[in-house]
């Protein structure tokens, strides 16, 4: 049994390590020959969009025998590794080896299925035609499939059947099924709990984990597999990325070691915090470069003839048709443009990220209004903001990207993209902090011919509010608590210091207490710090409506956005009816990420009727 500990790295921001780390890391091959990446330029450092048939990936070009196939986890936990996936991908490229991950069939941006999938072998034939074309582009003669969770399970049961492979890399695997099953029913109470909705009634067997459904012919299949009943070694190598807080990868471990398989143990530090949801979680940059380290060390096979990618062919479905493709000024931002079969110049809406999560959206939402949407004659380009998903992180970006001037030029340049290649108008839509960067963008383009911004949190960034904070608390909602808080007996205890009411409290102890500076803004001049955020907002408002650009403002009914409209509209919205072109509308029945489904279908209803007035 070996134990592998990674060195240790410099343990800044990922963009920072990715600067230090990776784009001046120098591997050798086999061939003798030093391998360099550049990360401004190479296309290793960002990965190169490539689509199979009915699903796409990314490409991550190297210069060894040896190719990586990286086989992800599904639902909650694939959307919140996404950005963790991707540096990980990186690190191996930057080691010299090239890589594929992908989209499995109906995940992520691949087609969905048109049947409802009755088993998961229609993933397991995306990891065979993965690996075929794998091999057949980066010219290699072995590979090694590295994989999380389900992906691990995956790889280990696949390894066997597909020709030259060399080793494998198991990041807490699914070993049992039914207990994984029985994981995911849980997790998906706590996170509906935590968001406090309840169980989704269309959600038929309890495993929705926000919003993301495993069909249940996918989960009767992965309910079956059993990793202890594995009779022969999967492959020569396996390293075993195992979870710290319990010893579950232990047992996996020994039976793998017992069937003959040379057995690595490295500890999966940050795991949990991996997981906590897509906004919180950063790539556990010791852990990804330990595997990068010890799958680079097995790279002895010659490298053979390599080529390029074929050329990119769109992904086309039931009325749409989609391109991926790398924009921006160095081409680090990643997007997606759906339209409607055959249309070239259709209106077309810009869809910002909202927090961390990847361009698909929560509950893959976003992928269901751009599909819908082309079918009724609208075009979408659905995109990663600097440090999101599959957009790396620029030089120099801030530990907290969101909110920041970075994401508002990302807002920009999707913006101009969008415009370069087709003359139909543009309706930039964004939610949460999305909104408040395309509101900023749409300022600054009068290709804008409609904003919506959707459970928006700010219009306007207070210099003196930390970023972090406000992104961890930020929409929960004020509005029980400062009833509490009014409360005398509350207040009295708070004041003396006898209440404790932990980070979270004090964070919404804050907003009350600032909220009645706000309120008394327009009535100050300019004797305050909130007065001149009033007047921001406002400068902001009439530009665009002497432009000519509609704003429309989509709330959920109890979202805690409402606040940040009330302070600059009115509670009733009365400052609207200095605007012709600015409207607002409630969505009921509907949390801020709409995890729903039925709450998605009604931010669908809610789209159209802003692109129909």
């Amino acid at each position: 049994m070996n134990i592998h500990r990674s060195a240790e790295p410099d343990m800044r921001t990922p963009a920072a390590f990715m600067r230090g780390d990776v784009s001046r890391h120098l591997s050798e091959g086999s061939s003798g020959e030093l391998h360099e990446m550049n990360e401004a330029t190479d296309p290793a450092a960002f990965g190169m969009p490539v689509t199979l048939g009915t699903f796409g990936g990314f490409y991550h070009p190297g210069r060894s025998g040896l190719a990586v196939l990286m086989l992800s986890p599904i639902g909650f936990e694939e959307m919140c590794i996404r950005s963790t996936w991707r540096s990980l991908a990186a690190l191996i490229a930057a080691e010299g080896l090239p890589c594929l991950r992908f989209d499995y069939p109906g995940t992520g941006d691949a087609l969905d299925p048109v049947e409802a999938p009755d088993g998961i072998e229609d993933w397991k034939d995306a990891i065979r035609q993965a690996a075929r074309w794998l091999k057949d582009v980066a010219g290699a003669e072995e590979i090694a499939l590295l994989g999380q969770g389900l992906g691990a399970s995956l790889a280990l049961l696949m390894a066997q059947e597909l020709p030259g492979t060399r080793a494998v890399v198991s990041m807490a695997a699914v070993d049992n099924g039914r207990h994984y099953l029985r994981e995911l029913a849980a997790w998906s109470r706590i996170v509906t709990d935590s968001i406090g909705i309840g169980r989704d009634p269309d959600d038929a067997n309890g495993l929705a984990v926000a919003g993301l459904d495993l069909p249940a012919g996918r989960a009767a299949a992965i309910k079956a597999i059993r990793l202890d009943a594995l009779e022969t070694r999967p492959a020569e190598d396996i390293l075993v990325v195992g979870r710290t807080i319990s010893d579950r990868d232990g047992p996996l471990a020994d039976h793998l070691e017992a069937l003959g398989a040379h057995v690595t143990r490295q500890p999966f530090e940050g795991y949990e915090t991996l997981l906590t949801d897509p906004t919180q979680a950063r790539p556990p940059m010791a852990t990804l470069a330990g595997i990068a380290s010890w799958i680079s060390h097995l790279a002895t096979a010659r490298p053979g003839d390599a080529r390029l990618p074929p050329p990119v062919e769109p992904l086309r479905g039931g009325g749409f048709e989609e391109m991926p493709t790398r924009f921006g000024p160095d081409g680090r931002l990643f997007g997606i443009l759906c339209r409607p079969t055959g249309a070239r110049n259709a209106p077309t809406l810009v869809f910002t990220n909202a927090g961390h999560d990847y361009h698909i959206g929560w509950a893959r939402v976003t992928v269901e209004l751009s599909r819908a949407l082309a079918r009724e004659g609208f075009a979408s380009f659905r995109f990663d903001l600097d440090g999101i998903g599959d957009s790396p992180d620029h030089p120099g970006a801030p530990e907290e990207v969101l909110y920041s001037e970075l994401h508002i030029a990302d807002a920009i340049a999707a913006v101009d993209h969008v415009a370069a290649h087709s003359a139909g108008p543009i309706i930039l839509v964004g939610r949460c902090s999305g909104g408040y960067a395309a509101l900023q963008a749409a300022v600054q383009r009068s290709a804008v011919r409609k904003l919506v911004i959707i459970n928006t949190q700010r219009f306007v960034w207070d210099a003196d509010e930390d970023v972090a904070t406000a992104v961890r608390y930020g929409h929960r909602s004020v509005s029980n608590f400062g009833a509490t808080l009014m409360k005398r007996d509350t207040m009295r205890r708070l004041l003396r210091g006898e209440l404790n009411v932990g980070p979270a409290g004090r964070y919404i102890v804050r907003t009350v207490a600032t909220r009645a500076s706000r309120a008394l803004a327009p009535f100050l001049g300019g004797l305050s710090k909130h007065a001149r955020m009033h007047r921001a907002v406002h400068r902001q408002f009439r530009a665009l409506e002497q432009r000519g650009t509609d704003v429309s403002m989509l709330f959920s009914t109890d979202d805690a956005g409402l606040n940040e409209f009330n302070v600059y509209f009115g509670a009733r919205g009365q400052r609207l009816s200095a605007y012709q072109r600015v409207s607002m509308r409630l969505i009921a029945d509907a949390d801020h990420n709409f995890t729903h489904q039925g709450a998605r279908a009604r931010l669908l209803t809610a789209l159209r009727e802003v692109l129909a007035s």
